[in-house]
């Protein structure tokens, strides 16, 4: 598609430099295929002549941001496989866009990305396109994301933390306190509701095995303490367990709970890569 915005009879190097001119971030899109093969069997980027090689080039000469974005589950070229005028390419954090239900949510955090270093380079009176002075480094380890995350995290402690423990108590009253049913409804409650949410924490929320094992420890904990008070509410025992029996039962459950939300965020994470790679073989 670049080749063929370029004007006939035109030095497509001359091309790219105009359109940098006017350029605030390069995002380059990385396919399964990207390094590309000639029809001898070479490697099309070790090639001087090859449009994207100059165009990376000709981007890093002015100093402009790089974003790399993955699509069709490809991986970022290792160093050995770039040329020596860019082998650092291969360390920039890419960005990952998958086709699906990932969709939407990978390409606004894109977009988020984008904005955020758009602002950061913008300055009075500095044309478009010139390079913008180096930012201060955060520090290692601060989230690229670090505007949005706040809210963001409010969001989803909410949607996967609260909702769940209300949805718990609300039916160990029912089936406990009020109808006094068998603990075995309130068992498969106890796994079922966790693994829900944690399917939805992984296919909706997009948060990784570490918050979901976190968001799972504090839910197993805080359930279990709730139905512990309710249960002593209404029967007027103490609230503290006072057997070994019942002190194993209650980290049973909490256990029950934590494991079945992780089950439920691995099994979201597996079904979405399955048909991530179902889709790129299509």
């Amino acid at each position: 598609m670049d080749i063929d915005n370029i004007p006939f009879g035109t030095d497509f190097r001359s091309h790219i430099q105009a359109v940098l001119q006017e350029t605030e971030v390069l995002i380059v899109v990385i396919g399964p295929q990207w390094l590309g093969t000639d029809a001898a069997g070479a490697v099309r980027m070790g090639q001087e002549s090859d449009p994207v090689r100059a165009e990376i080039e000709a981007a890093q000469a002015r100093s402009l941001p790089l974003i790399p974005v993955l699509v069709d589950g490809a991986r970022m070229p290792a160093s050995a496989e770039l040329p020596a005028s860019f082998k650092d390419f291969a360390f920039l954090n890419a960005a990952e866009v998958a086709t699906g239900r990932d969709f939407h949510p990978h390409l606004d955090r894109l977009i988020g990305a984008i904005d955020r270093t758009v602002a950061a380079r913008a300055a009075p009176g500095r044309p478009l396109g010139a390079p913008a002075a180096p930012a201060p480094r955060a520090p290692a380890g601060s989230a690229a994301v670090a505007t949005s995350a706040p809210a963001s995290w409010r969001a989803d402690l909410v949607r996967y933390l609260a909702v769940p423990i209300v949805i718990l108590l609300v039916t160990h009253h029912v089936i406990v306190n009020s109808l006094d049913l068998d603990d075995g409804y309130l068992r498969i409650v106890s796994i079922g509701v966790p693994f829900v949410f944690g399917f939805l924490l992984s296919w909706l929320g997009g948060r990784g095995a570490g918050a979901a094992v976190a968001i799972a420890v504090v839910l197993g904990v805080i359930s279990v303490a709730g139905m512990t008070v309710s249960q002593s509410l209404n029967s007027g025992d103490p609230i503290l367990p006072e057997t070994r029996y019942e002190w194993r039962d209650n980290i049973e459950y909490a256990a029950s709970i934590a494991l079945s939300l992780v089950a439920g965020h691995a099994f979201g994470r597996a079904l979405g890569a399955a048909l991530r790679r179902r889709t790129a073989k299509t």
